[in-house]
């Protein structure tokens, strides 16, 4: 079994209409493998965001979601996210220390060059699923 932390640029592909097929297929292997796949509560926020600026069906949202284990944030994930000295964007430095907190060995599953690029400056392995 592989554990995975995946964010949304990747989720979000798997939502949307005209979205890159290959993350549904990614997120649909994974679950069928039963992996373990993370994410921080803030990808929920992120995806239903997406969904209300795209007029989509919060049902989309939902079924994605179901998928993964979903994180809390807390303070101490703020405060961690705020040591990340690496320049990334803060959404990202909290999906970064919510991984960090729950297992420093995770994949980082994401479509986001930068983001994987800080993630392996962490020491995480990184997967992306539309490359």
């Amino acid at each position: 079994m592989a554990a995975y932390y995946v964010d949304s640029s990747v989720v979000g592909h798997a939502i949307l209409p005209d979205g890159d097929r290959r993350a549904a297929a990614w997120l649909d292997a994974r679950c069928h493998a039963d992996d373990l796949v993370v994410a921080s509560r803030l990808l929920r926020l992120e995806l239903v965001r997406l969904a209300r600026r795209e007029q989509l069906d919060l049902a989309d949202v939902d079924a994605a979601t179901d998928r993964i284990a979903l994180l809390s944030i807390d303070d101490t994930t703020l405060r961690l996210a705020e040591t990340i000295e690496r320049h990334v964007r803060s959404l990202d430095a909290i999906h970064l220390a919510t991984a960090l907190r729950f297992d420093p060995n995770l994949t980082i599953a994401t479509h986001d060059n930068h983001m994987s690029s800080v993630a392996q400056a962490l020491g995480f392995p990184t997967d992306d699923p539309l490359a």
